[in-house]
């Protein structure tokens, strides 16, 4: 018996290590880091360099969008190919360099280590030739930058602290002014979508009027002395400027009709007149980036091959010969750049690598030459801004977006009792909008996988109990689901979130399966009814109804849609700008808490008058604790853009109460069904948002026709 028992003892004992050691097997396939720190231990103490290299390339090729680690990873490289006594320690270290530019310790130990290699001393040397990547502004982290002027010397941006107002950022001085002054955003003429003429002497922008609802194409000088409006969306149409013809008469421009893009046309710079438009068949995304051929022959964009598709491809239109030509079709994500400046090649982004890398398509008499050409890869989350006519492309790199977190909390008090860990390690830095299933064993989010910009985004689905990750892509009808609202279904079959219907409008109520991701609309914005797009969809407890926010031209009003009879009702309206715009139900389903001007307000289900709960300027964290008591909400920092505080009010009245939490860029918090964990947007690091320059990229334009 004795003999038996410890006998059964050693295979539990057994067991219980092979269980641990598979444990933290998953943890550290998981975490590159821990992958780093075993690498440098077979580096550097067990003296495997074959293994060690083996597991850095895999951290480079696996993690490259973990910025830091990889970059440390591929120095080791060099490092272990120089104790080898190989010829190939000296392009390890040249791909730090290559390949991680704003990696600035690694780069500056890459550099050292190849000054003292004999055969790289010289190309160190030697730049002319050589492809140079340079920082050239760290932005204030709300700018949004259009593109450089073609001489290089000017970057035109929108400042999101001046509530969008227009600026210009001289490049060689260092030195940034505004050329309109928005002074609120409910007072704001928003400015964004803005290109230089050729000469550099005029800005041609974007400018959408809150009040009026319009939105204009104008032309401003590069003092900002003289503003001039050439087109308004009085005739129905929208009108987004890309680029200028060659003699800077003409500004190309796509039209927009109910939010789909219909179309290119020209548009003049001197009287505001309209020429050659040209319908576009290609499903075009919003967001997208366009660029004239420096002959003004071609138009060169990006578009989805079908509605529902993630990744895009390049397509080409003839202006004389109004031909449209799928120039670079692929599975992966390609996004277009722009033209060289002799017009014969077409640059783009793709991830087809495995990592966002920029690629050169040539082209000739309006079709391609040959297959794509790769130029650099592992470019991290670049946004590419523009060419200049010496061949310089200026890009946008920025860090620090926004991560999914849980933190524990207790019930009782609503005080956070944990620190926040983030939950979402797929496209870290690209998720958002989580929330927990009924049963609490699971958590959603949405995420852009690895892209700013993505018109097909994807549900994880984390299992709280196994920690495995579902990855979904929603079939929705328009082919976007809007960033902050995503709510599952009280039975657990279905989430709702805010996209585009059928047609391309956006402002949808949409249901997807959290099964197959097949997605129907459930209410449509309401074109009779002053534009009134849809926001902040939540459920009511029992599932039988959706609450949620209505836009119109002159008012916001909150809804109930009985889900059943499909009747909706208005509830609540306001006729303020800074009206409801977030809505969080009670758990017994009778009460709606919501923010409007600068406030917390309580409204009944059945409607009625609301009443005032507290002061608060996020309004972007709402939510009611199970037991209906408490609401958690948040708070800037004093002093503060960015961070946010946790705060908890009773429900009843009383003294609000810091619930011992402040992040960055804190919103969309849930709370776990229990009450013993919220989840929420956020941001670990401090962002930045950077403008770098890259040239002597090119290749030569080869000859064939």
């Amino acid at each position: 018996m004795i003999q038996q028992y410890r006998f059964k003892m050693r295979i539990a004992v057994v067991l219980l290590v092979m269980a641990a050691v598979g444990i933290f097997a998953q943890q550290a396939e998981e975490d590159p880091a821990v992958l780093l720190e075993r690498a440098v231990q077979l580096e550097t103490i067990e003296g495997d360099l074959d293994a060690a290299i083996a597991l850095y390339k895999r951290i480079v090729e696996k993690f490259g969008d973990r910025r830091s680690v990889a970059a440390k990873a591929q120095l080791h490289i060099g490092l272990c190919y120089e104790k080898l006594g190989l010829t190939e320690a000296q392009k390890a270290y040249q791909k730090v360099l290559d390949d991680f530019p704003e990696q600035h310790e690694t780069v500056k130990l890459a550099r050292e280590k190849l000054s003292l290699l004999p055969t790289a001393r010289a190309a160190l040397e030697k730049e002319g030739g050589e492809i140079k990547i340079q920082k050239v502004w760290d932005a204030p982290i709300n700018s949004i930058f259009s593109s450089p002027s073609s001489n290089g010397k000017y970057l035109a941006y929108s400042s999101e602290q001046d509530f969008l107002s227009l600026g210009v950022r001289d490049l060689v001085k260092g030195e940034s002014r505004l050329l309109t002054h928005n002074k609120s955003w409910l007072e704001a003429e928003y400015c964004y979508n803005s290109t230089f003429s050729p000469d550099a002497s005029q800005i041609a922008y974007c400018c959408q009027l809150v009040k009026d609802r319009l939105i204009q194409l104008r032309t401003v000088t590069i003092d900002g002395t003289s503003t001039r409006i050439l087109r308004d969306s009085k005739d129905g149409l929208d009108y987004i400027p890309f680029g200028w013809t060659s003699d800077g008469k003409q500004i190309l421009t796509v039209y927009f009709e109910r939010d789909n893009i219909s179309g290119i046309t020209f548009i003049s710079a001197v009287d505001g007149s309209v020429k050659d438009e040209k319908a576009l068949s290609v499903n075009v995304p919003w967001g997208t980036k366009l660029s004239l051929s420096p002959d003004g022959k071609y138009v060169a964009g990006t578009y989805l091959p079908q509605e529902d598709s993630a990744n895009k491809d390049i397509f080409l239109l003839s202006i004389d010969e109004d031909r449209e030509t799928k120039l670079v079709e692929h599975p992966a994500d390609e996004i277009l750049i722009g033209w060289s400046p002799d017009g014969r090649q077409v640059l783009f982004t793709s991830d087809r690598t495995g990592s966002i890398g920029i690629w050169t398509v040539h082209v000739s008499g309006g079709k391609a030459v040959g297959t794509p050409e790769f130029i650099r890869g592992n470019m991290g989350n670049i946004q590419p801004l523009g060419m200049t006519r010496d061949g310089k492309l200026y890009y946008e790199l920025s860090t620090g977006t926004s991560d999914v977190f849980v933190a524990s909390i207790d019930p009782a008090t609503g005080k956070v009792t944990g620190q926040p860990e983030k939950v979402f390690r797929q496209y870290e830095t690209f998720n958002s909008t989580p929330d927990w299933s009924p049963d609490g064993q699971f958590l959603v989010c949405r995420s852009s996988r690895g892209k700013s910009a993505n018109e097909s985004p994807a549900l994880l689905v984390r299992s709280i109990q196994t920690n495995e990750v579902r990855e979904l892509t929603p079939k929705t009808p328009g082919g976007r689901l809007m960033l902050y609202y995503l709510r599952w279904s009280p039975d657990g079959s279905s989430f709702i979130g805010i996209g585009r219907d059928e047609k391309g409008q956006v402002g949808a109520l949409l249901s997807v399966d959290t099964q197959t991701g097949e997605a129907k609309v459930i209410a449509r914005s309401d074109q009779s009814d002053g534009r009134a797009n849809i926001i902040a969809p939540d459920w009511s407890s029992d599932g039988k109804y959706i609450h949620f926010v209505r836009i119109g031209n002159e008012f916001r009003k909150i809804c109930r849609l009985e889900l059943e009879t499909g009747v909706e009702k208005e509830i609540y309206r306001s006729s303020i700008e800074s009206g409801p715009f977030w809505l969080a139900s009670s758990p017994d389903g009778k009460q709606l808490a919501f923010n409007e001007e600068g406030k917390i307000r309580i409204l009944s289900c059945d409607g009625g008058e609301s009443r005032d709960l507290t002061e608060a300027d996020n309004g972007l964290v709402l939510a009611w604790m199970p037991d209906g008591k408490n609401i958690l909400y948040g708070k800037l920092e004093e002093g503060s853009q960015n961070v946010v505080d946790l705060w908890r009010v009773p429900v009843a009245g009383g003294k609000p109460q810091k619930a011992g939490l402040s992040m960055s860029r804190m919103m969309v918090l849930r709370v776990s069904p229990d009450g013993k964990n919220i989840a929420f947007t956020a941001s670990e690091q401090k962002e930045k948002s950077e403008v770098w320059v890259m040239e002597n990229f090119l290749p030569k334009t080869k000859n064939k026709e």
